[in-house]
């Protein structure tokens, strides 16, 4: 497998910026909230980072994530994840949702470190002059690949601990998303006031 690497953030380091690697999770999912990371890696410590075997999110087990989300917290000198709520998902729609999160999470890194280069996954931040958008970000930049684990980590605990509250979706097993298992159980007990109403009227 080939993981990310440093490649983008080398040359910013050379002029003397911070590089804050943003990405999300469950942008399309029913229902949840949408989870935004951002990670601000120190190059001192690029050699010891380089060696976690952080990827992104998707490509790696349950238990892997776990065990790199608690490196990412320890290593970074910054790390956040921003939840945008099913209030605003439902109005704005999913898109300009996932960009309010990042503009979020850009500005409170910004209160912290100066001169910031936002390195997205494939998103253009509205009002954020230094970015780089990288298709496939989360698997050619460290810093995206473990903003990726960090939203994905803390999201999927939060829908874990929904589901205590509404068992019948199943929301433990798929987080959210469109399986059929939750596909059924929409059609058999309606949306509960989780599920992302104008999004799921598409599908179900």
């Amino acid at each position: 497998m080939k993981f990310p690497n440093f490649k983008f953030e080398i040359p910013l380091w050379e002029k003397g910026l911070f590089t804050l690697g943003i990405d999300e999770a469950g942008r399309g999912a029913f229902a949840g909230p949408l989870a935004v990371g951002g990670v601000l890696f120190n190059q001192d410590f690029a050699e010891k980072i380089l060696q976690l075997g952080i990827n992104d999110s998707k490509l790696l087990s349950a238990k892997k994530r776990e065990s790199l989300y608690l490196e990412i917290k320890k290593n970074a000198r910054f790390s956040h994840v921003e939840f945008i709520n099913l209030e605003i998902i439902n109005k704005i729609g999913i898109g300009k949702a996932t960009l309010v999160g990042m503009e979020k999470i850009t500005n409170k890194a910004l209160n912290q470190f100066k001169d910031v280069h936002c390195l997205v996954d494939a998103f253009k931040i509205p009002n954020v002059t230094n970015q780089t958008a990288i298709i496939h970000g989360d698997r050619l930049s460290i810093s995206i690949g473990a903003a990726s684990i960090l939203a994905k980590v803390e999201r999927d605990k939060l829908m874990s601990d929904l589901s205590k509250d509404f068992p019948q979706y199943g929301f433990e097993r798929h987080k959210g998303y469109g399986t059929l298992f939750h596909r059924n159980a929409l059609k058999k007990f309606g949306p509960s006031m989780h599920h992302r109403t104008q999004f799921i009227r598409n599908f179900v």
